[in-house]
Parts: C-alpha cells; structure tokens; sequence
C-alpha cells in the first residue's frame, strides 16, 4: 500500500499541473469507487491539493474537495491527450478538464485528464464539502504525523499506553498517521530497535532516536519519488526508486549494510517483517 511519501509525492506532482484547473466531465466505469454529487467539482478553479497520512484531498473553489485513498493498487494519473497509455482496462474513473488556451508553439487545444486505475479496486474517492473532510471516518480518526505535527515527547506518551510489539503501533493510523509495512520496517532497523519489542518498553532515548528514523527513512524516500516495489507510479506514471535503496524491507537473506549478517523475516501480524537481527536484538 502507498504511504506517506508515495502519496506525498503523488500530491506534489499532480499540484503542479492542477492547480487552477476546471474539471470539465467526470467517467466513471465502477461506480462503487466514487460517492457523492459529481456536479459538485465540475466548473470550478481546484484550489489546492492536501495529504493527511496517506490520504490525499484535492480542494475546490466552491466549498467541495474530492478525497482519495490510493489504498493498496490505486494510481492517480496525469495525462494529455498526446499521451495514449491511459485509459486502459483498470481504469475506473477519468477527470476530463477544460482546454487550455493553445500555446503559440502547437496552436492546438490539449485534452487534459486525471486517470484513477486500480487493480484490486480497493481505493475510494469521495466528493464532499471541504467544512466536512472531517467527518469522514478515515480523516476523524487519523494520528499525529512525522514530519508535520509529532513529537518525540508526543510518540513516548502513545508508546507507553501500549504493551503490543512496536511494529504494529507504528502501522496504527489512528496513533501515527502515514506509516505502513515498507517504512515500519526501514524505520526500526534505523533506530536498532527489534519489531517485536514492547512498545511500552521503549525509553524516552529509544523513542527519540526512532522517530529521528522515521523522518529521515521518509526524506529519502521523498528524494527517491516513493517506493515502487509493486504496483505505485507517481502523477505522471512513472516508477519511484526507493526500492533500489531499502534498508533491510524486501531483502531476504542479503547482507546487512552494517554488519554483513543475513536479512531475515518474521510474520506480524499476516505481514512480512524484514529485520538484522545482529543489529536489532530483542533484549
């Protein structure tokens, strides 16, 4: 699933080519995917685009906005109509918008669209007025983020309400928005902090030093355009590099870059938990 620096980097690309923008029709070929009025987001300048944790808002200038989770194979797409990849047969949702001006170099109108794909169609879009984002279960319950508004004070305070391992807090969005399986895992072999130690066992110089991880784990994945291990593309298709770089995620049996023991796996929770386990001893 897309997290906070995927959905990040989604949210940066498609603000540069929307902001400003009219959406002139809405398709939509699976209905169950988008909810609300969608007369509400036609004709009307888009303002601004957001993220909250791993969900992205695309705001109108009429009081609306139209939220999206990418959840685990959805994409969100920019395109022209000199472009002829997309639509295709995941394509559940295009967002025609209105010609621009022809430049003096064409002298010809471009089509522009948005594409939302999705091979599992488990992602949702929904329009709603912006006063009401927070109503919306996903949002209301929603953590303090890395890199925004979390603090190392605040993370000691939520660890220590909780005996469960520290993996599974860091992937509770309801106690840390943004964080999932790729960077749990990056993020704790960082901190040289086992997956399945106690959360509540962590010290208040433990903790610093984890969420000090978490940030720069998000940072360079940032740098790097995401993660594209599976099925992520970025606002204008292509693949992120972060993969090229993982810590100990998805490395399996390949030297640590520490201490050149093997990378192994551990099942948390049905998910794959990837750790050193020289560097990152239990007790």
């Amino acid at each position: 699933m897309p997290e906070l620096p995927e959905v990040e980097t989604v949210r940066r690309g498609l603000e540069k080519h929307l902001l400003g923008r009219e959406i002139e029709e809405v398709t939509v070929t699976y209905d169950p995917l988008l909810s609300g009025e969608r007369t509400k987001i036609l004709h009307t300048p888009i303002t601004s685009l957001r993220r909250f944790g791993k969900g992205l808002v695309i705001d109108f200038q009429n009081g609306y906005s139209l939220a999206v989770h990418l959840k685990m194979t959805g994409q969100l797409v920019y395109r022209t109509d000199r472009i002829s990849d997309l639509p295709h047969k995941h394509t559940h949702v295009q967002f025609k918008f209105k010609s621009q001006s022809a430049s003096w170099q064409t002298k010809v109108k471009s089509e522009d669209y948005l594409f939302y794909s999705d091979i599992r169609k488990f992602g949702w879009l929904q329009i709603v007025r912006t006063d009401k984002l927070s109503e919306l279960s996903f949002f209301k319950r929603l953590g303090r983020e890395p890199l925004r508004d979390l603090t190392a004070d605040d993370l000691y305070l939520l660890l220590q309400k909780s005996k469960a391992p520290i993996k599974n807090i860091l992937m509770q969005q309801e106690r840390i928005a943004g964080i999932g399986n790729i960077y749990a895992s990056e993020a704790l072999f960082l901190a040289k902090i086992h997956p399945l130690k106690s959360a509540q066992s962590l010290t208040k110089q433990e903790t610093a030093r984890l969420l000090v991880s978490i940030e720069r784990v998000f940072l360079k994945a940032l740098s790097k355009g995401g993660a594209s291990s599976e099925n992520f593309v970025n606002a204008e298709g292509r693949r992120g590099t972060y993969q090229e770089h993982f810590l100990v995620y998805d490395r399996l049996g390949k030297p640590c870059s520490v201490c050149r023991s093997e990378i192994v796996r551990l099942k948390q929770a049905g998910r794959s938990t990837f750790l050193c386990p020289n560097c990152q001893r239990l007790s």
